[in-house]
């Protein structure tokens, strides 16, 4: 296996993952208006239930628009303000016993995160899809020739390579600046040693095999 194979594969490695990056970050901004239009309408009916009239009528129409409009840069702002990781999120995780849900008090709790979570929905899209769209472009401004020498020297060794071999075989490196970029590299290990040193995973390896078609070396600490 030689450094211009590598290199090559890698190359193409490196561009899927700014695409996929790329599509993922269409797919927010596609989704977005979907999620603002979903709480908006909520916002509204709930708006137009809670100032119901009296004799049963529903509240002033203009006057909830109104509000639900003045509603939409809040939820943009109250995106930034409010902790990404949230109650109902843990709940979400930890499963909801019976007795949580037949319990009025918490039964509140949770429709209010639940009501926070669609209404923030929109903003968040909007966050993960910049973030897709800036993760693309890191991967497209990727130093490949310099992860590739890296990921080949790797892949050609039974054991792991310490950074002080990287230094002495690959002397033209700058390793400060390409670490960086080999650890958002997924399937490169960074492994304390002693020495401490580049690993490969085996998954990575296994990609590497099938798109080459050669037999790579299991990493060995």
């Amino acid at each position: 296996m030689n450094f211009e194979t590598v290199k090559t594969w890698f190359e193409g490695w490196a561009n899927k993952q700014a695409g996929r990056c790329r599509l993922m970050g269409i797919l927010g901004l596609l989704l977005m208006p979907i999620a603002l239009a979903v709480a908006l309408t909520l916002v509204y009916w709930l708006l137009r239930l809670l100032t119901h009239k009296p004799s049963g009528d529903l509240g002033d129409p203009t006057m909830s628009f109104w509000i639900t409009a003045a509603v939409l840069p809040v939820m943009f702002v109250g995106n930034r303000l409010v902790p990404r990781r949230n109650l109902m999120e843990e709940r979400m995780e930890q499963g909801v016993s019976v007795a949580y849900a037949h319990s009025t008090a918490n039964r509140g709790v949770v429709l209010a995160h639940v009501f926070l979570w669609i209404l923030f929905t929109g903003p968040r899209l909007l966050d993960w899809a910049i973030h897709s769209f800036r993760e693309s472009a890191r991967w497209k401004q990727t130093d490949t020739h310099s992860c590739a020498a890296v990921i080949w020297m790797v892949a050609t060794r039974p054991r792991k390579v310490s950074f002080e071999d990287i230094r002495r075989e690959l002397d033209w490196l700058d390793l400060e600046a390409t670490l960086p970029q080999l650890k958002r590299i997924p399937g490169v290990l960074f492994l304390k040693g002693p020495p401490p040193g580049v690993g490969l995973t085996q998954e990575f390896r296994s990609a590497m095999r099938s798109d080459l078609g050669l037999a790579i070396t299991a990493p060995a600490e």
